[in-house]
């Protein structure tokens, strides 16, 4: 028998054993030569937000053999260093100082200044400044320059030095130290004069030991402020002239006026006014480039100030459509203070029946209609109408808006009636006029409502009443959709209110049969849909059927009403109207008493605060005689249970007490049937003690079982006197 080798020998268990024993070749990553692994400690702690090294003081490890491919890979070089630190560890941490990065994080210094514009000023001849703010960043020392924007400046503003390393003028790196108040300061080739700087940063020198200087004003503008009355000339454009246009010299006997760019000259008699336009000609360039001034300068000053007017019209007769005549028209008129233009917007109200469009005027200047019947919308503008556009007192101007007048477009005559509080402040800074030059209009009465037509009841009893309107709406009826929202059917989810009921009879029903009144059906109200179910059990031998009496579906309060049933319309003792019959609640179940009891402003008879107080301020309004009575009652009531003794009462000696008590005057109506059941589950329960009574064989067993309050308790919750 051949000899067996040394792992033949062993066991299938030792399999680890039997794997060490095999000699496996030297390559790569296995062998002699590959490096120990070794742990490498961590050193980066924090502490208050602060970074610093934790060194411990475990010994240095020498160096490992090195690996075969750190030799000959160029991916890992041939004389890397060793990982292993040779100098001794300290023996405590020292924090390091923060770094700029994460002290001054978001913090930044800011100056005011300006710097003049050169281009303007080699084109114009006349200095022009601009104001700008300088932002320094501590965090990693970059600074931003930029200029406020201004409305309707004329150049491009925002941003002029994005956020950059700079240098200053010895070539260094710019520091906030370079910033000072009142020195000019040059940033890339351009000096920035600065003026002051925001508080934070003057606190912030100051911490520092710098000072950052008083605060200097803006330069003035180069041009002056013009007289009262007279519009600002623009920064960016040549002085400003005259408001009146240029006159030229005119011949003897002949005025020369200019409108428009259009000269007009007029012949002079006897005096110095004209009476007969002679001749037109152009104007000369200078006269137009004034009355262009002019209308830059308007613009500049009323730019974006609009006046707002709210008018109405009423529809002649012979107009287009002729169920609209009679009717009232709403508008929106806007005056353009900038070039004296008009716009004007018509209200349209929800289901009109009209098509509605943008603008019923757009904007543009609004002739007045004189004496020629000339107007907007009347006929094409001709020749001669371009010429009569250009005389401004033929347009309307905003001295000639004021409530209470009137202006005609497209032959519609609009009465402004009334103007927003923009306006009214305007007028009152430009005129002096103050709110009595305003007095609101009434909006005209209109035509009288057209009624809602009543959508008729479902008299048919097939299918819901949605159901039965969609078959009306539609030739290929849809599912209807349920009429309660997402909320309330997430909060009323699965919540089913149940009472059992029974037909009584009912003010404008027919009487019910004596053997239909000893049904009962179990009524189910749906919350989550506000729908309505009704199921009779079925009685074996009483003739009837049973199963379901009435299908889920919303509910109508009574017959032709558009009113359905809700979740606070259902309690004990309510009456309801089922397929023309009246049908009154008794009782409900434990799920519905409790469902009732946490809504108290849905059910307030089954809030048990408000029934408490109420009942009892209604038994001290009615004097003794209802203390009596009641104190009467009850020992009635305890005289049944065993001959009396024990001062309790079961519930259908509670409810005996309270029905009777209702027949006292000045009773009556003091508790409802849903009152009663509320009344009953607020006061607290005892057992029944059979020592109590004086004659304890005659109780009976199922006595026991039942839930009992102490007459004590009842007359503290009513708060009269008790006396045993």
């Amino acid at each position: 028998v051949p000899a067996r080798r040394p792992h033949e020998q062993m066991s299938l268990l030792n399999t680890d054993e039997w794997m060490r024993s095999i000699d496996v070749p030297v390559y790569s990553g296995n062998g002699e030569g590959f490096p120990k692994p070794r742990g490498v400690p961590q050193t980066l702690q924090f502490r208050d937000g602060i970074p610093f090294q934790q060194v411990t003081n475990r010994p240095a490890q020498p160096p490992g053999p090195t690996a075969p491919w750190d030799k000959h890979d160029p991916r890992w070089g041939t004389n890397r260093p060793s990982t292993a630190s040779s100098m001794p560890a300290p023996a405590t941490a020292v924090p390091t100082r923060k770094p700029s990065w994460l002290a001054y994080d978001g913090v930044k210094l800011q100056w005011r200044g300006y710097f003049e514009d050169l281009e303007t000023t080699v084109r114009t001849g006349l200095p022009r400044v601009r104001k700008c703010f300088i932002t320094y960043h501590l965090e990693d020392g970059t600074v931003d320059v930029r200029e406020p924007r201004e409305v309707n400046s004329g150049i491009v503003q925002g941003a002029l030095l994005h956020r950059m390393p700079c240098n200053n003028a010895n070539g260094q790196p710019m520091s906030f130290t370079d910033v000072k108040v009142g020195q000019p300061i040059a940033i890339h080739s351009r000096t920035y004069n600065v003026l002051g700087c925001d508080e934070f940063t003057r606190r912030w020198l100051a911490k520092e030991g710098i000072d950052a200087g008083p605060e200097l004003p803006f330069p003035h503008e180069r041009d002056p402020m013009p007289p009262k009355g007279q519009f600002k000339s623009a920064p960016s454009i040549v002085p400003a002239a005259s408001d009146a246009p240029p006159r030229l010299p005119a011949p003897s006997g002949v005025a020369v006026t200019f409108t428009d760019g259009v000269a007009h000259e007029s012949s002079l008699t006897g005096g110095s006014y004209p009476s007969t336009r002679v001749s037109t000609r152009p104007a000369p360039p200078s006269a137009i480039a004034g009355l262009k001034e002019a209308a830059g300068r308007q613009f500049l000053r009323y730019d974006r100030n609009v006046l707002r007017f709210f008018a109405t019209c009423a529809v002649p007769d012979g107009g287009d459509d002729a169920r609209l005549v009679g009717t009232t028209r709403s508008f929106v008129l806007h005056y353009y203070l900038a070039d004296d233009t008009m716009e004007v917007l018509e209200v349209m109200p929800s289901n009109a029946g009209r098509e509605p469009y943008g603008k019923f005027l757009k904007r543009q200047k609004l002739p007045k209609r004189g004496a020629d019947g000339y107007g907007v919308g009347i006929r094409p503008a001709s020749d001669e109408t371009l010429r009569k556009r250009r005389d401004d007192d033929r347009h309307y101007h905003w001295r000639d808006l004021r409530v209470g007048g009137e202006c005609v477009v497209f032959g519609l005559r609009l009465t402004i009636r009334d103007c927003d509080e923009h306006t009214k402040a305007w007028y009152g800074d430009e005129c002096g006029m103050t709110d009595a030059d305003f007095p609101s209009m009434p909006a005209p009465a209109g035509p009288p409502p057209i009624p809602k037509r009543i959508v008729p009841p479902n008299s048919s009893g097939i299918g819901s009443e949605a159901d039965s309107l969609n078959s009306v709406y539609r030739l290929v009826p849809k599912v209807p959709k349920k009429d309660v929202s997402f909320d309330e059917w997430l909060l009323n989810q699965g919540q089913v209110m149940r009472f059992t009921g029974k037909l009584v009879d009912g003010p404008g029903k027919p009487p019910v049969p004596e053997n239909e009144k000893v049904r009962t059906f179990v009524v189910s109200f749906f919350l989550e849909d506000n729908s309505l179910a009704v199921f009779e059990p079925p009685v074996m031998n009483s003739g009837y059927p049973g199963g379901k009496y009435l299908e889920r579906r919303p509910s109508r309060k009574s017959a032709g009403s558009n009113v359905f049933l809700r979740g606070r319309d259902c309690f004990v003792g309510a009456m309801l109207e089922i397929k023309g019959t009246w049908m009154r609640l008794n009782a409900a179940d434990e799920a519905t008493l409790s469902i009732m009891e946490a809504r108290p402003k849905e059910f307030p008879g089954s809030d048990a605060n408000a029934v408490v107080t109420s009942t009892a301020d209604k038994l001290s309004q009615a004097g003794p005689a209802a203390a009596n009575e009641l104190s009467r009652l009850c020992a009635i009531e305890d005289a049944k249970l065993g001959g009396g003794g024990a001062m309790v009462l079961n519930r259908t000696s509670f409810l005996n007490v309270m029905c009777d008590l209702c027949a006292v005057d000045g009773c009556a109506g003091i508790v409802d049937a849903q009152r009663l059941i509320t009344l009953w589950r607020a006061m607290p329960k005892v057992q029944f003690d059979l020592s109590q009574t004086r004659l304890p064989a005659s109780v009976p067993r199922e006595e026991l079982a039942e839930d009992h309050v102490r007459i004590a308790d009842l007359f503290e919750m009513f708060r009269v006197p008790f006396e045993r």
